[in-house]
């Protein structure tokens, strides 16, 4: 006997499950819905690519793609009713509704320009600072190093001024910025050697005092001794003059002051009236034994020596611009600068002037060699006025310029030394050239051009290409003077087929606007074949 088949349903409690054969004819049902939909997608793929390869083949345009080079179709843009004229090079006829679109016609009257010969200057401006005028400047030095300051000239400090805080008189040290008038004391120092030469001065004096008397005793005796002890006296005094004349000259070398000099011969006469004299100074009565420096006096009155202090004084009115000195300090170097005074009522202008522009600033005549200066404390509104001096013959190798050198008035004295400034010489316009508008003339890194009027009547205009010799904010200049056959074009300019330069020449017209849209309307007709002379360009747009 068969076994009873299985139940379709399997108890689980409450629940009736289905047996994992039951659901078998289901999945082998999706298996091929899924199969049958993957075939259909292929072969609607295949059919895609059967149907485009046959348009390709066929010329068929499908939605999509790239249009044929035939098939586009491009709108052309404006264009402006200006054409070629013939038998005329790079001419154009500009009608009347052009010109008022471009501008050329305004109010009823053409934007025409007439060349003229430059009238106005060319303003060049160098840049530099201001220094102290040389011929106004001093330097004291001391001549007689080694040596020691004693003491520093002093300034007045009157009630009122800053710094007085007394309400009386005040007296300071000298400084820089102070003004000083001639002959005022700048400084008293010591010095040995110039003491020593003091001295052989004050002997020299005394040492002729006495053989003067002694010779002009013999002389009045000269009947009773022998000639030669007369002349052998006379020897003496003419040593005893040659010695003051040297100790004297030494003095006034140093700059020893005249007073100091003429206090020398006054001790001398002192000592040779009273023969005493001599142990009533300090040295004489150490001679005699007596202690110095028990008395109660200041010790450093022996630097006080008459014989070794030297007096500095100015040498003219000016102000302090420098001091390097203080008291007690040893001065070794006699190159070291003191103090400097200096007349600040006039200042040197030093600037710098590219080489390029050397010579023109030399081919300007004496009249013309004339500058304004503009700078801090300068409150005229052309600035200060001066003359060029001097052009440097000496080349910055590193900044290409030369010094330019010159002066100015400083009445007030506002303006110091060191201060920045600018400053303008007007250069008369070169030869050769005629001033523009900068708006007349088209540049674009190649070349620059300018529209000629060539017939007013039927409003014909040439581009013409020019050379411009300098650019200016609201004009330039424009070379005039005819061109050699080697100037006209270089041999890259005749392989880019660019025109040759052509002078302008003074009375010509030129046009003023609408010259950049003329220029790119004219190039663009001239590319075009040459099939009709009169073929209408098109409009460049900004």
């Amino acid at each position: 006997m068969n076994p009873p088949a299985p139940s379709p349903i399997v108890e689980s409690g409450d629940t009736a499950v289905l047996s994992p054969v039951d659901l078998l004819p289901k999945k082998r049902g999706m298996k091929r819905f899924l199969m049958a939909l993957r075939s259909v997608g292929l072969l609607l793929i295949v059919m895609t690519v059967l149907m485009t390869f046959l348009c390709f083949v066929l010329g068929v345009r499908l939605p999509g793609m790239a249009a044929a080079e035939g098939d586009v179709k491009i709108e052309a843009p404006r264009r402006l009713g200006v054409e070629l004229v013939p038998d005329q090079a790079h001419t154009l006829w500009v009608p009347e509704q052009v010109r008022t679109a471009l501008g050329i016609r305004k109010g009823g009257k053409d934007q025409i320009e007439v060349v003229k010969v430059p009238t106005t200057t060319r303003p060049l401006t160098l840049y530099g600072s201001t220094a102290l005028d040389p011929g106004r400047l001093v330097r004291i030095r001391a001549r007689f190093a080694p040596c020691e300051v004693i003491k520093i000239g002093e300034h007045a400090v009157y009630p009122g001024e800053p710094g007085n805080t007394s309400g009386q008189t005040e007296y300071r040290e000298l400084r820089p910025g102070d003004r000083v008038k001639k002959g005022d004391v700048l400084g008293v120092f010591f010095s040995v050697d110039v003491g020593s030469k003091k001295n052989d001065l004050l002997d020299a004096l005394v040492q002729y005092e006495l053989d003067q008397k002694i010779y002009d005793t013999m002389t009045s005796k000269s009947t009773a001794i022998p000639q030669i002890m007369l002349d052998t006296q006379w020897s003496k005094v003419q040593a005893d003059r040659n010695a003051i004349s040297r100790a004297l000259n030494n003095l006034l070398v140093w700059n020893i002051p005249q007073e100091e000099i003429d206090a020398l011969h006054e001790e001398a006469k002192k000592i040779s009236k009273d023969k005493d004299a001599w142990f009533k100074t300090r040295e004489g009565r150490w001679v005699k034994g007596e202690k110095q420096g028990t008395t109660g006096d200041d010790p450093d009155k022996e630097n006080e020596n008459p014989w070794g202090k030297v007096t500095l004084r100015a040498p003219f009115d000016g102000i302090i611009v420098e001091r390097n000195v203080t008291v007690h300090e040893i001065i070794q170097d006699p190159t070291t600068n003191l103090f400097q005074i200096a007349q600040v009522d006039r200042l040197l202008v030093i600037a710098n002037a590219p080489e390029d522009e050397l010579p023109t600033l030399s081919a300007l005549r004496p009249e013309e060699r004339t500058w304004s200066v503009q700078t801090i404390g300068s409150n005229s509104v052309g600035g200060l006025k001066g003359r060029i001096e001097e052009i440097g013959y000496l080349i910055d190798p590193n900044q290409h310029t030369a010094v330019i050198k010159g002066y100015i008035d400083n009445p007030k004295e506002q303006i110091r030394s060191g201060q920045f400034v600018s400053c303008t010489i007007q250069i008369p316009p070169p030869k050769d050239v005629v001033e523009v508008p900068i708006d007349a003339v088209v540049e674009d890194g190649k070349y620059a051009v300018v529209f000629v009027q060539t017939d007013p009547v039927k409003h014909q205009y040439t581009m013409r290409r020019v050379q411009l010799t300098h650019r200016f904010e609201r004009t330039a200049f424009v070379r005039s003077k005819p061109f050699a056959k080697d100037e006209q074009l270089t041999a890259d300019e005749k392989e880019l087929g660019l025109l040759p330069l052509e002078p302008l020449r003074p009375g010509e017209c030129i046009l003023r606007s609408g010259v950049g849209e003329l220029k790119a309307a004219l190039l663009d007709l001239e590319s075009r074949p040459a099939k009709d002379p009169h073929i209408l360009a098109e409009h460049v747009s900004n």
